[in-house]
């Protein structure tokens, strides 16, 4: 809403929050940016201004023209929830990892003058496994939809978890064996990820960050998961 003082509007379109997505990132299929619609129930509306908070409730009903509505509405939506968290978390370390690259990349020339031997050769290095790493979460060098079908191994896991929040936010009950397991399957895929991404954090940039910090060169930091 508007900080401008004056009679203000705001319009909720009753769903849950989407997933963030990776900024000028592709995906060939799916709309995670769109969450579930919430739950039919009563819910709280709270306003904060000037220090000060005020609540007013609000229900939430079925449409009446609806006569027939998911066997397990909770199921559907919390499976929902948890296929955009994957991706969100995919999402920030992508965007982690694109930072940390870029001020290895931006930081080179400073290395490049810095005593000591094996600094760029260790900085290339850690870009090196970022690139790597990076290929295997996203299709960075997509331009446009049909590139990630056309490239050698097609699409990476940000578009294959993408469907299925469309699969099992717009069907009519929760959400099968099948697309479970299949969820099942890339997120086990995103937590090797993210253990990588991990290790680099720990290993190659914590040595770099340690080796600049001797010689008094500025190196990168890496930015908190949001």
């Amino acid at each position: 809403m508007s900080a401008e003082a004056g009679v203000q509007r705001a319009v909720w379109n009753l769903r849950h929050e989407g997933a963030r997505l990776i900024k000028d990132g592709k995906i060939d299929s799916g709309s995670p940016e769109t969450g579930p619609l919430v739950l039919p129930g009563r819910y709280t509306l709270r306003l904060t201004a000037n220090g000060k908070t005020v609540t007013a409730p609000l229900e939430v009903r079925l449409d009446p023209r609806v006569t027939v509505g998911p066997a397990d509405p909770e199921a559907q939506v919390r499976f929902v929830l948890g296929v955009r968290d994957d991706i969100t978390r995919l999402t920030d370390i992508v965007t982690a990892l694109q930072s940390v690259r870029r001020q290895a990349q931006e930081r080179r020339a400073a290395l490049a003058s810095a005593p000591g031997p094996g600094m760029v050769e260790a900085s290339d290095a850690l870009v090196a496994k970022l690139d790597a790493l990076e290929r295997k979460l996203h299709n960075p060098t997509a331009e446009v939809v049909y590139d990630i079908l056309a490239m050698k191994g097609g699409a990476r896991l940000y578009s294959r978890l993408s469907p299925l929040v469309d699969v099992a936010r717009d069907g009519d009950g929760p959400p099968t064996q099948g697309v479970r397991e299949v969820h099942a399957e890339l997120r086990r895929e995103l937590e090797q990820y993210a253990s990588e991404w991990r290790a680099l954090v720990d290993g190659d940039v914590a040595a770099l960050n340690r080796r600049a910090a001797e010689l008094g060169v500025a190196y990168v930091t890496v930015p908190p998961a949001k």
